[in-house]
C-alpha cells in the first residue's frame, strides 16, 4: 500500500469509528446547541448571522483552524456558490457566477476582497496567507450601499483579531509531504493602561507540486512565503477606539500559471508524452515569480452620542509582482512571457451609523486612488522578437452611499439604500515590437485613453420575523462595475464599457429543535447588462467585449446541525443556471472570427456544487480530547469560455479533506493530523487558449498531508 493510500485508510477508518461511537460516549461531550456566529457585515454593529437579512457565510478563527484554511482558495470547500481560479497568480473570484478572468492593469475584479474594511484592489494580493484572523465573511450579491468600494458579485471580508488588555499568544509548527513546512506565531497583550498591541508572523514553504521532465525547464508550483502583521490599539476613553495596522509579505515561487498542456502538439514532442498526467509537464523555459506587498492603515471608531457612531478607515498599500514563464506550455521553443506589476493605492472611507428607536442607518463617503505600471514582454523565441507593452493606469474613484432600515412593527422592517459612484481612468501605453537581443524596435505605438464612468445603484429590502428563529427577507439591488482598458491590445481605440447587474433575491433563515438545526434558503435571479467578457486571442493579446446581456438564476441551501452531542454537520448546496442571453459577437478561439454565444453557459459557473463537513468529538484518552473532521466537496461541470467546449472545461469531480485533532486537558496543546485532496483527484481550475494555438490548464493541488503542533496561552 502506498504512503498516500495508507493515510487515506487511516482517516477513513477513524471517521467510521467516530461515527459509530455509542450514544453514551457521544453525549459525554460538552457540545450542545449550535453556537451563535456574530458578523459585522451590515456595519451597524455586531449582529447574529441568523438575524442578518442577506446571503452571507461566516467562519470564525476556530472553524478556520479546524478546516485547515490557508488562503482564499480554500474557502470554495466551505462557502456556497464560489469558484476561485487564477491566471499567473492573479486571483479570479466568482460568486454566484459573477466574476472576471481579466485581472490585469486596466480592469477590476467583479467580486472583491476587503481586509479589515480596506479594499484590496489588485488580484495579485488576494492569495496572501491568512494571518492573525478572527473571522472571514463571504457576502453574496451586489454590495454598494454599505461598502466604500462597489462590488457587483459579492465581497469577502477578512477581519483581524483586535489586541486587548488580555495577554495571549500562540505558536504552531507543521510538516507535511512535498517537504511542506509552516511556522506561525501570534502575541497580543497590554503595553499600557490604554494601549494594547499584537504581532503575528508566518513562514510557509513547500516543494514543487508539478515535475518538469524537460531539463531546460524547472519543477513548478512551489512556495516560499514570509509574512508579518502588527497592530497597535489605543482606547483613550470608552468612546474612542483607534487601531493602527501594518503588514508585509514576501513570496518566491516557480509560478504555475496555465502551464499544463491539455491537448497533443504532434511531432517529436516531450509534451505529448505527459498528456493526461497532471503532475508532469515538459516546459523548456524556467518559471519564476516574486511577490511583495505591504500596507499601513488606521481605523478610528468614535462614539459621538448614545445614538451616533463615526468610523474612519485610512489606508496606503503597495504591491509588486514579477513573473516569468513558458507561455506555450510545451517543450517547443515558441513563447515566453515576462511581466511586472507595480501598484500603489490610497483610500479613505467615513461611515456614520445611527440607531434611533425604530430607525437605523449607515451613511458613507469614499475616496480611492490607484496607480499601476505593468511592463509586459511576450517573446516569440523562434523569430527572436518580442511584443513589449508598458501601460500606465491611474484611477480615481469617489462614492457616496447610505442605507436605512425602519421597523414598522416588531416583526416587519423595510430597508432602502442608494449609492452614487464616479470613476475616472487615465490609460497611457507604449507598445513596441522589438528584437529580444538588441531591444531595437521595428514598430512602436504610443497612445492615451481616458474613461469616465458613473452610476446610481439602489437597494430595496423587506424583512419579516414572525417568531423567534425565523427570518424571511426579499431584496432588489443594482450592481455596477466601471469600464476600462486592455493592457495587451494593439488597438489605440480599445476599451470596454461598464457592466450592470440587477439582483432579485428572497431568503429564509430558520432554527429548529432548540437550536440544534439551522436551515437557510436563498433564491435569486440576476439580470446582467453589458457583461464584460475576456478572451485570449494569441500569445500576449487579449480582448474584452461587453456581452449584450446575460442572466443567472439559482438556489442555495445551507444547513448546520448538532443531531447528537459531540456531532456537528455543516452542508450547503448551490444550484446555478447562468447563460449569455444575447452575445452575437463572441470571438472564437485562435481565429479572427466571431460566433453567436447566445444560450451558452457563463464561464466558471458550475450547475451544482455540494459541500459537506462532519465533525465528531471522540472519547477522551487520559484527559486528551480527540476530534475528527471530514469534508467532502462535489463540483459540477464548469466551462471556462463562452464556446463551452469540453476541452476548455472541467467535468464533475469530488474532493476529500480531513483532519484529526487531539487537544490537551488544559486546552493549551493540540496535535493535528491533516490531509487535503485525499483521493489525489486530478483537475484544472481554469484554462487558456493562448498556449501557441493549444489549450493549457491551471492544475489543482495534489494530495497533501502532514502534522501540526500548536501551543497557546
Amino acid at each position: 500500500m502506498r504512503k498516500g493510500q495508507t493515510f487515506v485508510y487511516l482517516m477513513t477508518s477513524g471517521l467510521i469509528a467516530g461515527l459509530g461511537a455509542s450514544p453514551a460516549l457521544a453525549q459525554s461531550s460538552e457540545v450542545g446547541m449550535l453556537e451563535d456566529i456574530v458578523v459585522t457585515a451590515t456595519k451597524t454593529g455586531a449582529t447574529r448571522l441568523q438575524d442578518t437579512p442577506m446571503a452571507i457565510s461566516a467562519f470564525d478563527g476556530a472553524a478556520i483552524e479546524r478546516s485547515g484554511i490557508r488562503d482564499m482558495r480554500d474557502l470554495v470547500n466551505l462557502a456556497p456558490s464560489m469558484t476561485i481560479t487564477e491566471n499567473s497568480s492573479f486571483a479570479q473570484i466568482y460568486i454566484r457566477g459573477v466574476g472576471s478572468n481579466n485581472v490585469f492593469a486596466g480592469s477590476d475584479a467583479s467580486s472583491t476582497v476587503h481586509m479589515d474594511g480596506i479594499y484590496l484592489a489588485r488580484p495579485a494580493s488576494y492569495f496572501n496567507s491568512f494571518l492573525d484572523v478572527e473571522r472571514i465573511e463571504v457576502l453574496r450579491g451586489p454590495q454598494g450601499t454599505l461598502y466604500g468600494r462597489n462590488s457587483v458579485g459579492g465581497t469577502i471580508n477578512v477581519i483581524s483579531r483586535k489586541p486587548d488588555q488580555d495577554l495571549r499568544g500562540k505558536l504552531d509548527a507543521g510538516y507535511g509531504n512535498y517537504n511542506q513546512r509552516q511556522v506561525s506565531a501570534y502575541l497580543s497583550g497590554p503595553v499600557g493602561e490604554t494601549l494594547a498591541a499584537s504581532i503575528a508572523g508566518l513562514y510557509t514553504a513547500h516543494d514543487a507540486y508539478v515535475k518538469n521532465i524537460n531539463p531546460l525547464g524547472n519543477n513548478i508550483d512551489d512556495d516560499d512565503t514570509k509574512a508579518v502583521r502588527g497592530q497597535l490599539r489605543w482606547t483613550p476613553s470608552p468612546k474612542a477606539d483607534i487601531i493602527l495596522r501594518a503588514d508585509y509579505l514576501h513570496q518566491d515561487s516557480a509560478i504555475m500559471s496555465y502551464s499544463k498542456l491539455l491537448e497533443l502538439r504532434g511531432g517529436a514532442s516531450l509534451s505529448d508524452t505527459v498528456i493526461g498526467d497532471y503532475r508532469k509537464i515538459a516546459n523548456n523555459v524556467p518559471h519564476a515569480s516574486r511577490r511583495e506587498g505591504w500596507g499601513i492603515g488606521a481605523e478610528a471608531n468614535i462614539e459621538l452620542s448614545s445614538n451616533l457612531n463615526l468610523k474612519s478607515l485610512t489606508s496606503y498599500r503597495e504591491s509588486d509582482f514579477a513573473a516569468s514563464f513558458d507561455t506555450d506550455a510545451s517543450d517547443f521553443a515558441l513563447n515566453r512571457t515576462i511581466l511586472h506589476e507595480m501598484q500603489s493605492q490610497t483610500s479613505q472611507e467615513f461611515n456614520l451609523t445611527g440607531k434611533f428607536d425604530r430607525l437605523s442607518f449607515v451613511l458613507g463617503a469614499y475616496y480611492f486612488t490607484e496607480t499601476i505600471d505593468y511592463p509586459l514582454q511576450v517573446q516569440a523565441i523562434a523569430t527572436n522578437t518580442e511584443t513589449f507593452s508598458a501601460p500606465h493606469v491611474h484611477t480615481k474613484n469617489w462614492a457616496g452611499f447610505g442605507q436605512a432600515s425602519f421597523a414598522f412593527t416588531d416583526t416587519l422592517t423595510a430597508t432602502a439604500g442608494l449609492r452614487y459612484s464616479k470613476e475616472d481612468k487615465d490609460f497611457t501605453q507604449t507598445r513596441a515590437v522589438r528584437n529580444i537581443t538588441t531591444l531595437v524596435a521595428s514598430s512602436t505605438q504610443n497612445y492615451e485613453r481616458e474613461g469616465n464612468y458613473s452610476a446610481w445603484t439602489p437597494k430595496f429590502g423587506l424583512e419579516w420575523r414572525p417568531q423567534d428563529g425565523l427570518l424571511a427577507y426579499v431584496t432588489a439591488s443594482r450592481g455596477f462595475k466601471s469600464g476600462g482598458f486592455i493592457n495587451s491590445s494593439p488597438n489605440p481605440a480599445q476599451g470596454f464599457g461598464p457592466e450592470y447587474l440587477w439582483s432579485y433575491e428572497g431568503g429564509l433563515k430558520t432554527n429548529w429543535f432548540d437550536r440544534r438545526l439551522q436551515v437557510n434558503l436563498s433564491l435569486f435571479y440576476y439580470d446582467y447588462t453589458d457583461l464584460q467578457v475576456n478572451f485570449f486571442i494569441v500569445p500576449g493579446q487579449t480582448d474584452i467585449r461587453n456581452a449584450a446581456n446575460a442572466r443567472i438564476k439559482g438556489a442555495e441551501v445551507e444547513l448546520r446541525a448538532v443531531p447528537v452531542d459531540g456531532l456537528t454537520i455543516d452542508a450547503n448546496l448551490s444550484l446555478l443556471d447562468g447563460v449569455y442571453r444575447d452575445f452575437t459577437s463572441a470571438p472564437r478561439r485562435n481565429t479572427a472570427l466571431s460566433f453567436d454565444a447566445s444560450g451558452q453557459d457563463l464561464s466558471a459557473t458550475p450547475n451544482y456544487a455540494f459541500n459537506l463537513a462532519v465533525e465528531k468529538t471522540l472519547p477522551e484518552l487520559a484527559g486528551w480530547q480527540p476530534s475528527l473532521r471530514v469534508e467532502g466537496s462535489w463540483n459540477g461541470r464548469r466551462y471556462f469560455t463562452p464556446e463551452n467546449t469540453l476541452l476548455e472545461s472541467q467535468g464533475p469531480y469530488f474532493l476529500l479533506n480531513s483532519s484529526l485533532i487531539v487537544r490537551s486537558p488544559d486546552d493549551r496543546f493540540s496535535f493535528s493530523l491533516w490531509g487535503r485532496n485525499l483521493t489525489d483527484r486530478e483537475y484544472v481550475t481554469g484554462t487558456a487558449s493562448f498556449a501557441a494555438a493549444r489549450v493549457a490548464g491551471r492544475v489543482g493541488n495534489p494530495r497533501t498531508y502532514g502534522l501540526r503542533v500548536d501551543y497557546s496561552f
